[in-house]
């Protein structure tokens, strides 16, 4: 076994979805010497590498709920024309995270895993990597962050971790894919002139086009001997001409950390695509001539393993709206939950209408080991229930976590403290510092010009 290097940081952020990216960037920013390790090819995560388009619901009214670094993103992607208000081209989004880390002087390393972790007592002190390539490197770090989702990193230092919900079960996986050549407009004459057949929140005039239902066909298609399809279609519209992010794949009962479970989860999903291209041109107006553009490279996982931190985020929170003394990352997506249950359609599912009147908090507790001082986490390995854990996990509420634990890490080195006996203002204050300007308010922008 080759070793190629020793790397002495400040800071070593595992997994760059982007909760670590964004840990990373913030962190840098502020001055630490920051190594960001990612098992990829690329960073991103469900973002690039996973198709996972849109960010979902991320703002009341026209006021973002998560600013700073995330922020800039979505500038930079709507400068690019990447961005079709919250929907957004996945290949232009990889160009614009590599670039703020060069920018922020992050040291990055693609295709490597944590191997061995070695700690004493309540401190993390030293990390092996190994690359797919068979090589070794072990980083030392004053704070390590878990971004890897299935909390890697805390399962190599025997943290305490939850998985799954009551029963033990997770959430079901989704391989996402993209499809070109989409006629928008017989798709919207379609909807306003058969509403029953669509779920009662699709609108044909939204921007982007969400469109989720197609309950008839779906029917006709099974009874035609189409064996591989659920109970609806659901794609949105993509940045471009004619392009839409398909998410309607699902593979239920799997172990998401069982490598075996994830080679049957790809494979199950990768014969509903089969089917549903199929099935799409021959009965979805609109789809005749589409055509399958990309199936993302890495299946995107709801929920595995989450990290126990000082403080478990609950779906009593979210139902409650709840705000925290330590609340740092603002958040109004709901509980969503992917079983075979819940994926059923009854009347009650096809009438529901999601509401968006008030926001919750994910405080700085749920962000902190219970266990290690020095090792911390953001993204859907947070510390939470499985209901909490539902809401809190989509991208931009990551994004908002990242860049809160970053720059509380940068924080409390520069202060010779504990990340959680800093104050909410000071956090939020250095996120202000450290971000771009010129991108100040751009969300509220491209929402009011519905562009």
């Amino acid at each position: 076994m080759i070793v190629l290097k020793f790397a002495d940081k400040d800071l070593i952020v595992v997994g760059a979805g982007i909760a670590g990216i964004h840990a990373a960037i913030a962190a840098s920013r502020r001055g630490l010497d920051v190594m960001l390790v990612e098992r990829n090819g690329s960073v991103g995560g469900i973002s690039t590498v996973g198709l996972c388009s849109p960010f979902m619901r991320f703002w009341l009214g026209n006021e973002s709920l998560v600013s700073g670094i995330f922020e800039e993103v979505l500038f930079d992607l709507h400068r690019r024309g990447g961005l079709l208000r919250n929907s957004f081209d996945s290949e232009i989004l990889k160009i614009v995270y590599l670039e703020k880390l060069k920018k922020a002087g992050v040291m990055l390393a693609l295709h490597s895993i944590p191997s061995k972790v070695i700690s004493t007592g309540r401190t993390i002190m030293r990390v092996s990597f190994l690359s797919s390539s068979g090589c070794m490197f072990s980083g030392r770090a004053k704070m390590f962050i878990d971004s890897t989702g299935d909390a890697s990193l805390a399962k190599m230092a025997d943290a305490t971790l939850l998985s799954g919900n009551d029963d033990g079960r997770n959430q079901a996986l989704t391989l996402m894919f993209t499809m070109s050549n989409v006629d928008f407009e017989r798709i919207r004459e379609d909807v306003r002139s058969r509403r029953e057949n669509f779920f009662k929140w699709v609108s044909p005039d939204s921007n982007p086009l969400s469109v989720a239902g197609y309950f008839e066909e779906v029917d006709e298609a099974i009874k035609k001997g189409f064996n591989r399809l659920h109970d609806y279609f659901f794609f949105i519209e993509l940045p471009g001409t004619g392009r839409v992010s398909v998410n309607t794949t699902h593979s239920f009962g799997r172990d998401p950390t069982d490598p075996f479970a994830l080679g049957q989860s790809v494979t199950e999903c990768m014969e509903q695509i089969d089917q549903l291209l199929s099935f799409s041109r021959k009965y979805v107006r609109g789809f005749e001539e589409a055509k399958i553009e990309k199936i993302a490279g890495d299946v995107g996982v709801r929920e595995s393993r989450r990290i126990k931190g000082l403080y478990v985020f609950t779906g009593s929170d979210v139902r409650a709206h709840r705000k925290f003394e330590d609340g740092l990352v603002k958040a109004t997506y709901g509980i969503d939950i992917h079983s075979a249950e819940t994926q059923k359609m009854t009347e009650k599912v096809k009438n529901s209408v999601p509401e968006y009147s008030d926001y919750y908090e994910i405080p700085l507790r749920a962000l902190v080991s219970s266990e290690f001082d020095n090792l911390f986490t953001a993204g859907r390995c947070f510390s939470s229930d499985f209901e909490g854990q539902s809401a809190g996990r989509i991208m931009p509420t990551s994004a908002g976590m990242g860049q809160a634990i970053g720059m509380a890490c940068a924080l409390a080195l520069e202060s010779d403290k504990s990340v959680s006996t800093l104050s909410k203002n000071r956090i939020i204050e250095g996120l202000i510092e450290i971000t771009d300007r010129e991108s100040e308010h751009s969300f509220e922008r491209i929402l009011r010009e519905g562009v």
